[in-house]
């Protein structure tokens, strides 16, 4: 099994996507939990708790940033009219802006109704009669990506779940997700706990066997002896191709390869 890996503060921003500069300030306001090994390095292992939490992060990041605004009476703002973007509508309903973003992914908010693509103030006061239905409809956690619902699986369980699981479920209709982040499904709590035990432990199982009779390129490479560019080409001029996870079938190589010893 590989070593895990050791990310720096330079390493960790650009694996999770942030510009370094927010980075370390989600450290200084600890925001980030402190590094694992050594006082410096971050551990792969807590590393890989973080990209779930990237836009909450932000978004925490955003609030400290900007100014709070003054505090102003709720009569004399609604005279200025001034229209509602998503920060200012989820505030203004008691929710949290991932709340409102999948409320409009849905369809469960009327559209922006302001030429510049903004909620009236009209329309927000009518939305504050539907925060109760709202609530019910989007839940209060905006779930876990595929590598915390494999987390919760392999928790429920007991079995050896990864985030390849994950998305096999879902990719069979057996998991379906309560909205998205960057194009990523998110899983809800409850449709994890409900998962029967059965379909998770088949599709680990699946992947299990599948490891088991695959090699990767580089593996394939060394058990012949060659480069791994010379098994690639070798490979597919045999009019072999690589399967899940980029992997090759043992019994697709056996003419190939030299026997075992």
């Amino acid at each position: 099994m590989a070593a895990e890996r050791e990310f720096g503060p330079m390493q960790l921003s650009k694996w999770l996507g942030m510009r370094y500069g927010d980075f370390q300030r989600a450290c200084m306001l600890a925001l980030v939990p402190p590094p694992d090994i050594r006082g410096t390095y971050w551990s792969e292992s807590l590393a890989k708790t973080l990209p779930d939490r990237v836009e909450e992060i932000e978004a925490e990041l955003a609030e400290r940033t900007a100014p709070a605004p003054p505090p102003e009476d709720p009569q004399e703002r609604a005279d200025k009219g001034r229209p509602f973007g998503p920060v200012q509508l989820a505030r203004f309903l008691g929710l949290e802006r991932w709340q409102v973003e999948r409320a409009a992914e849905r369809g469960l908010l009327p559209a922006p109704d302001t030429e510049d693509g903004k909620w009236s103030r009209p329309t927000a006061q009518a939305l504050l009669k539907r925060v109760t239905v709202l609530r019910a409809e989007i839940g209060d956690h905006p779930g876990h990506g595929s590598v915390r619902a494999a987390e919760v699986l392999a928790e429920r369980t007991g079995l050896d779940v990864c985030r390849d699981d994950v998305l096999d479920l879902h990719d069979r209709g057996l998991l379906a997700p309560v909205g998205e982040f960057r194009g990523h499904p998110m899983f809800g709590r409850g449709a994890l706990e409900a998962l029967p035990r059965e379909a998770v432990r088949a599709v680990v199982s699946e992947r299990e066997a599948w490891l088991a009779d695959s090699l990767a390129p580089e593996e394939a490479a060394r058990e012949a002896g060659w480069s791994v560019g010379r098994f690639e080409v070798t490979a597919e001029r045999a009019g072999l191709a690589p399967g899940r996870f980029g992997r090759f079938a043992r019994a697709d190589l056996a003419s190939l390869l030299p026997p075992a010893p």
